[in-house]
């Protein structure tokens, strides 16, 4: 600190030397072995950011359950439910060994483009008049949600809504 209270100015300081440094790694290195990243996160923000549009809205995770699908099977089903301020999306994956069937409705229901983003593949579909959608042989990872404005909308009121990323 300097008199007046103040911390130093870079100016003060001086360049970053070699203490400087040797501090930073011993920082990184009690960070890494007491708090280490997440494998995966850093995928998971870029996947989750990487959104469509600045226009799009987002809807937020609102519940996620895990049933078993069968009494006797070996199957395993999750309900997810996303809302947002136009739109509610509820989904039921069920897992039936090395993919997902990806079953969909929306609320207000209505005919709408569905896409779904897994890794690298976007897989579309379309919702019915009663905004049921069903994306079958999906391939486990992570996945984002995009509906597309109903057609018909003029440009101004064609919002698609795209959902946080969950994995499958």
């Amino acid at each position: 600190m300097s008199m007046t209270g103040e911390p130093p100015s870079a100016a003060e300081l001086g360049p970053i030397d070699a203490v400087d440094l040797a501090i930073l790694d011993l920082v990184e290195d009690l960070y890494t072995a007491r708090d280490p990243v997440p494998d995966g996160l850093l995928e998971r923000i870029f996947f989750a950011i990487e959104l469509v549009g600045l226009e799009d809205e987002v809807a937020r995770l609102e519940a996620d359950r895990f049933d078993r699908a069968g009494v006797r099977g070996t199957e395993r089903s999750r309900t997810v439910t996303f809302d947002s301020e136009s739109l509610t999306i509820v989904i039921q994956a069920t897992t039936t060994g090395a993919t997902v069937r990806v079953d969909g409705w929306l609320a207000p229901p209505g005919a709408r483009p569905v896409r779904l983003r897994v890794g690298e593949r976007d897989l579309r579909t379309e919702a019915d008049q009663l905004g049921r959608f069903v994306l079958a042989d999906v391939p486990h990872g992570l996945a984002q949600l995009i509906v597309e404005a109903p057609p018909g909308q003029p440009p101004e009121a064609a919002r698609s809504v795209v959902t946080m990323a969950v994995m499958l």
